[in-house]
């Protein structure tokens, strides 16, 4: 029923986004604009009944896992605060610093639930504005009641309205609120999910002043550290957002990155430019053990979940590796699952420390800087600066790009460092989607689940990164359910990760257009096309990423024959994937 009844709305929206970015008639844009509203309109109140109907066929089911409050938070943020701006509304968050940093319950379903109220209250709030209030009583050692309140000085409730808030189908002073749109299963949706959850939303209201809806969940407790002021980690990480500056720099410092995903280790890059640190780039664990004999690295940073050798094999190899350059060598662990006790077990394991994805550039640029040798690194206030400090802004970036609604341009942003490897990131992902999506794909088909789960861990870290946050959210729920061993679930919301993710490939399609037409191209000589071939040969056997991207670059300065240029968008697409087999050859 979810495949049959999304599948053609999203070709609604995906046609109609063509539109909207090639029609230059300004009547045509404003009808497709409406469209785009009401198809949305229309998409989220099919995501209720859905769910609505997944609940009362009792095939809706909790799936705890260790999650950071900071995190679930700041997502609420970025899903509510633009809604109430638009409104002229203000949106705060109260939290109490000592609530502990990490949890254990269904983050997803917790996060559906606050939405749902903070969206409500929204809607229902004309002037003034919305309070998103959590706090927390310990009930054991490791267990702990939050509560969390959404206040409002909206319209309110009457007394005799509040016993029909929570039926399903029932929208209260209908007449009243005849222009707020909904299904009225909203609520409904949410006390249901709150019931699987040993819990019960409650309301207290009062007709035209306002209304406070809260309730409170058992949580266990990962990690006590308390959370600290949130609103003001908040504000100083926009602050910081702005005014980026790399706290050194180390042009003779030497570092290799270890991850099984292209994209990961293009960010990397971008994210440590400007501290002129020279980076070589392995695509998994054996590459990795192949480099670490040919080459000394000041800082190892190896990603913990590999196909092959995983990261906790890796270093266990390299510890009796013959002929190892980097036996001293720090090595931190990269890792998308931040929980409690992680650090612990990875400097048991032998690493130094560990790192989660998506990266944080200053906690990298610190940590780095804790482990360099102290003559390699030049500080920020050692440097005289010769330029005023460039904020990251998204001005420069195209507006079909910012309008996708799908993707968070300012989270990506963040997570990229400048636009520029933003955009490489963009463009890194849009290549790959189609052979992601068909790689997920074929291993459900055979119920590998263990490979399936290896993808969509994969797929988690790559979409958080571009700022794709709800395909970053699904993947992750999938994840879970994949460790977990919950089938249905996978069975369930597979066929809409895949729909969201493949139509990643045509938001971003104009990335790739604009590096495909060669018709003012000058054709390329035979010798020199020769000569290219023989590089890639080269460089492909000794896995020299950089290198073969350079080559490729250089090749898209010309017109190929059109066999070539079909075998060079071949390499393209097996280096995009890391496959190192399909590369050689295909050079060779």
């Amino acid at each position: 029923m979810s495949h049959e009844i999304r599948t053609p709305i999203n070709a609604i929206l995906g046609m109609n986004e063509m539109i909207l970015r090639e029609s230059k008639d300004k009547q045509i844009s404003e009808y497709a604009e409406n469209i785009r509203t009401a198809g949305n309109t229309l998409l989220g109140l099919v995501n209720d009944i859905l769910d609505f109907s997944k609940i009362d066929a009792g095939k809706m089911e909790i799936i705890p896992v260790e999650y950071a409050l900071s995190s679930l938070l700041n997502d609420l943020v970025n899903m509510i605060q633009h809604r109430a701006e638009k409104k002229g509304l203000y949106f705060k968050i109260e939290a109490d610093e000592n609530l502990p940093s990490e949890l254990f319950g269904d983050e997803i379903r917790i996060k559906q639930i606050v939405t749902n109220i903070l969206t409500n209250a929204v809607k229902y709030t004309n002037q003034g504005g919305v309070t998103l209030k959590i706090s927390g009583e310990k009930i054991s050692e490791d267990k702990i009641l939050i509560h969390f309140s959404v206040k409002d000085t909206g319209i309110g409730i009457r007394e005799d309205d509040l016993q029909k808030l929570f039926n399903a189908f029932e929208r209260i002073e209908e007449k009243r609120n005849r222009s707020v749109e909904g299904t009225g299963l909203g609520m409904n949706i949410t006390q249901r999910l709150l019931n699987m959850m040993n819990s019960e939303l409650k309301v207290n209201s009062v007709y035209g002043e306002g209304s406070d809806f809260y309730f409170a969940l058992e949580q266990k407790i990962m990690n006590d550290h308390p959370l600290g002021d949130f609103e003001k980690s908040y504000r100083h990480a926009l602050s910081q957002h702005k005014k980026y500056k790399e706290k050194f720099t180390a042009p003779n410092a030497k570092i290799l990155v270890v991850d099984d995903t292209l994209m990961n280790l293009t960010v990397v890059k971008g994210l440590l430019k400007q501290t002129k640190i020279k980076i070589d780039t392995a695509a998994g664990g054996y590459e990795c053990l192949s480099m670490v004999t040919k080459n000394h690295y000041d800082i190892i940073f190896l990603d913990h979940r590999m196909p092959g050798i995983d990261g906790i094999e890796t270093l266990q190899r390299m510890k009796t590796l013959p002929g190892n350059l980097n036996y001293e060598t720090p090595v931190i662990s990269l890792t998308a699952n931040a929980i409690s006790g992680a650090r612990q077990q990875y400097i048991d394991a032998g690493f130094k420390d560990y790192l989660t994805k998506p990266i944080d550039s200053a906690k990298l640029e610190s940590m780095i800087m804790d482990f360099l040798p102290d003559e390699k690194i030049i500080r920020s206030d050692e440097i005289k600066p010769e330029v005023e400090e460039e904020k990251i802004s998204d001005e420069t970036l195209p507006d079909w790009l910012k309008n996708i609604e799908s993707l968070n341009v300012s989270a990506g942003l963040n997570h990229c460092g400048d636009v520029e490897s933003y955009l490489d990131a963009l463009t890194v992902f849009a290549q790959s989607v189609t052979s992601g999506a068909k790689e997920i794909a074929d291993f459900y088909k055979v119920s590998d689940w263990k490979n399936y789960t290896t993808k969509v861990h994969a797929l988690k870290s790559s979409a958080r990164v571009i700022g794709a946050e709800e395909l970053s959210d699904r993947a992750k729920r999938l994840e879970d359910a994949g460790n977990s061993g919950y089938i249905n679930e996978i069975n369930e919301s597979t066929d809409g990760l895949l729909e969201l993710y493949i139509s990643f490939a045509d938001k971003l399609a104009p990335l790739l257009k604009q590096n495909s037409d060669d018709s003012d191209k000058p054709p390329i000589e035979p010798d020199a096309l020769a000569e290219a071939y023989e590089t890639l040969k080269e460089v492909a056997a000794g896995f020299d990423y950089d290198s073969m991207n350079f080559v490729l670059q250089s090749l898209d300065e010309y017109k190929l024959p059109p066999d070539d240029s079909e075998k060079i968008s071949s390499v393209k697409s097996a280096l995009n994937k890391l496959d190192w087999d399909e590369v050689k050859k295909l050079v060779g």
